[in-house]
């Protein structure tokens, strides 16, 4: 397992590489103290939850300035455009509201043409139109050459963006695994390509498959279409229903054997699909893809590169 014994070492050991971590207020602000300290030389941007902006300034007028104060040609004005801001351009900052507030940040960001950019929280605000907005300009500042280190948001964001997701245990700073549990462990499930029986099967026979999941002390069986993805997060699955996650004891190679068949997908180490439930399949740059869900929040979850041929060939997209 890669890890690392603290936030300090994780930045200091992976310091040319994108990092995201899923981590406490305290360990953002350490991490914060630590790209100050090592990137010192370098131009550098930085957004926090905390930065609210000049709230007598108008949208224009703040991103006007610090453009100027950049000292490089970026355009206030492209950068209104590019981030969604055009109705809002002549508004005081202290009118938005969150998510606008945040777009604001990202565009007084780009204007730095920054080498690295320090986000806490960057998708925490935002509907499904400015995650994609964001997405989009991470990934291509990414392909750039900019360096992205972000904190504080929780592990299913974190693997969105790219780079390598991180998250917390203790102090240590542990890299997002491929899944959790011994996929070759425990009892078949039926109905599963593990289980012995299936091939002995009688053609016409119903074979009823349910989906365990647990709440509190309550144990859950879901219909195969009523799960809209499962995702693997710091050790433990969870099944995604109407907007609502459940943990469950399956590992995801167990889930991925027995869902196949439904319509379902392993569109990334960490994640499987139902195909039924994709709205929208976004490619922000030549290898950076997600895939919208048409589920009650609207999820946005990552689909891995090498997985993208495969999941237009088998269901046409």
């Amino acid at each position: 397992m890669h890890s690392y014994d603290s936030v300090e070492s994780l930045i200091d050991g992976e310091r040319e590489s994108n990092i995201h971590v899923e981590c406490s207020r305290p360990v953002t602000m350490r991490a914060l103290d630590t790209v100050r300290g090592l990137y010192k030389n370098r131009r550098c941007a930085f957004y926090l939850r905390s930065d609210r902006g000049f709230d007598r300034d108008s949208v224009r007028s703040y991103l006007r300035f610090f453009g100027a104060l950049s000292g490089t040609r970026a355009d206030a004005e492209t950068a209104i455009d590019h981030f969604g801001l055009r109705p809002v351009a002549s508004k005081r900052i202290g009118k938005l509201d969150d998510e606008q507030r945040a777009m604001v940040n990202f565009a007084r960001m780009s204007l730095a043409d920054p080498e690295i950019c320090f986000i806490e929280y960057p998708l925490g605000y935002l509907g499904s139109a400015a995650r994609s907005l964001t997405l989009r300009w991470i990934a291509e500042a990414s392909e750039r050459g900019t360096l992205f280190i972000t904190t504080g948001q929780p592990l299913r964001d974190a693997l969105l963006m790219p780079g390598m997701a991180w998250w917390m245990e203790d102090d240590r700073c542990i890299a997002a695994q491929t899944e959790t549990g011994d996929a070759d462990g425990g009892s078949p499930i039926p109905g599963s390509a593990q289980d012995p029986q299936q091939d002995d099967a009688e053609p016409d026979e119903v074979q009823v498959v349910k989906i365990v999941c647990k709440s509190g002390t309550t144990t859950l069986l879901f219909d195969p279409r009523e799960v809209d993805f499962i995702e693997s997060i710091n050790r433990a699955n969870y099944v995604s229903v109407r907007g609502q996650r459940y943990q469950t004891a399956l590992t995801l190679d167990e889930l991925e054997a027995m869902l196949e068949r439904f319509g379902f997908f392993r569109c990334h180490r960490s994640y499987i699909v139902n195909v039924q439930k994709v709205a929208k399949l976004e490619r922000f740059t030549r290898n950076s893809y997600n895939l919208t869900l048409s589920d009650a929040t609207q999820s946005t979850i990552p689909l891995a590169k090498g997985r993208v041929a495969d999941m237009r060939e088998h269901f046409g997209l």
